[in-house]
């Protein structure tokens, strides 16, 4: 699909669930109705998802990027990654901002559960919107990278991780799509510089 139609499609559905939300204007809502219904439709056309997967901001007043994080665990100068068990890559812990926790009490959480790693983070290293890094993606991501030091625990794999492992900035295996080598390099570069977080 090319990129630049697929951000028209998101862009026209936000706008129409923003209408829905905050109109009191019958025929302006009438509008914003139609207005989603054509967008979700030229999105199964274009994806071939199921219709309900297509309607993106169902469950949202206002949409907006969803916030995520990533922890960037140094020890010895190697980076902390685990291995996915759906996509066989490898990746940063993390994953999505939950409700009841501040992004940093979550990026400690992530860790601890992909990895078996208790950690603290020092730095908030870097905040990257995501659609400077991949080809596409149906959702706007934020991504929060924090640098985490590990204080206790031992590696040890979850549900959602098959391996775990400690590897040069240099030799880093094929990453999933959750994080690329852009977003690794300038994150470890703040660090290893000592420079100011790095934010888009």
């Amino acid at each position: 699909m090319d990129n630049q139609f697929l951000e028209f499609i998101k862009k026209v559905q936000s706008i129409a669930q923003i209408g829905l939300s905050f109109s009191t204007d019958p025929y302006a809502v009438d509008n914003y109705e139609e207005l989603k219904k054509i967008s979700v439709k030229m999105l199964h056309d274009y994806t071939s998802l199921p219709m309900n997967e297509c309607d993106l901001y169902k469950d949202f007043i206002y949409p907006t990027p969803q916030p995520a994080v990533r922890s960037m665990v140094i020890k010895n100068h190697q980076l902390l990654l685990v291995k996915e068990k759906d996509s066989g890559l490898w990746s940063l812990p993390g994953g999505w901002c939950d409700i009841d926790c501040t992004p940093k009490e979550t990026a400690i959480k992530e860790t601890f559960e992909e990895s078996g790693y208790v950690i603290d983070c020092t730095k908030l290293l870097a905040v990257f919107d995501r659609r400077h890094y991949i080809k596409k993606s149906l959702y706007d991501v934020y991504c929060l990278y924090f640098l985490g030091n590990v204080v206790a625990g031992e590696a040890k794999c979850n549900h959602e991780t098959e391996d775990i492992g400690w590897f040069d900035i240099s030799e880093l295996p094929p990453l999933s799509r959750k994080n690329s080598i852009e977003e690794i390099e300038k994150a470890y570069k703040v660090y290893t510089e000592d420079l100011e977080t790095y934010f888009e």
